[in-house]
């Protein structure tokens, strides 16, 4: 089984929750999908971090420019982005493609924080680097949006947008210039 059938299997077993849930978006939703049962779980992290990297491969083949970093608002970034340059460092080493070169990843707070480097972008990435935006779960793309402005801000060039689930609530038209790749749409799952 690939890694993309079985993330979807196991986003089926262990995030679709059903209830009366009030969105990021301030939405209310019977269905909420609870992406950190995947991203915090060691199985999850794994085949999302892999399913990202195919994403990459695709991104760069169409657009041969590199890419140098992913990153996303922190916290539900923070265990993928990490995943995910552990593996771009071990595919470096193991692969024979001379596309295959470690990925950064770094972290975008709400605010910068008040003590040390007083940073909104966590991690040294340098400004005019090419990142990846990770998010995992988008509804209408608001808090990705902001984010994006952030990074925008710190002199980064936006590659592409890359999504666990997309709701299919607007999302897509708000990040569609940003190349936005959702690994799966909530009518995938039936919903």
């Amino acid at each position: 089984m690939d890694a993309r059938t079985r993330l979807k299997e196991l986003i089926k077993e262990k995030c679709v929750l059903r209830g009366d849930f009030v969105l990021a978006s301030g939405k209310r939703s019977q269905v909420y999908f609870d992406c950190k049962r995947a991203t915090l779980d060691p199985e999850g992290v794994h085949l999302i971090g892999l399913v990202i990297l195919d994403t990459i491969d695709e991104l760069v083949a169409t657009d041969t420019r590199w890419i140098d970093a992913i990153g996303g608002p922190t916290i539900g970034a923070d265990p993928v982005v990490g995943h995910v340059a552990g593996l771009s460092w071990e595919r470096s080493i193991t692969s024979r493609l001379a596309s295959h070169r470690p990925i950064k990843a770094f972290l975008v707070r709400k605010e910068s924080k008040e003590h040390g480097t007083r940073r909104v972008i966590e991690n040294d990435i340098p400004r005019g680097a090419r990142v990846v935006i990770f998010e995992d779960v988008v509804t209408t793309g608001g808090s990705t949006l902001e984010a994006i402005r952030k990074v925008e801000e710190a002199g980064l060039e936006i590659a592409a947008v890359i999504a666990v689930v997309d709701r299919e609530q607007g999302g897509e038209a708000a990040l569609g210039k940003y190349r936005y790749r959702p690994i799966f749409r909530t009518s995938e799952f039936g919903i």
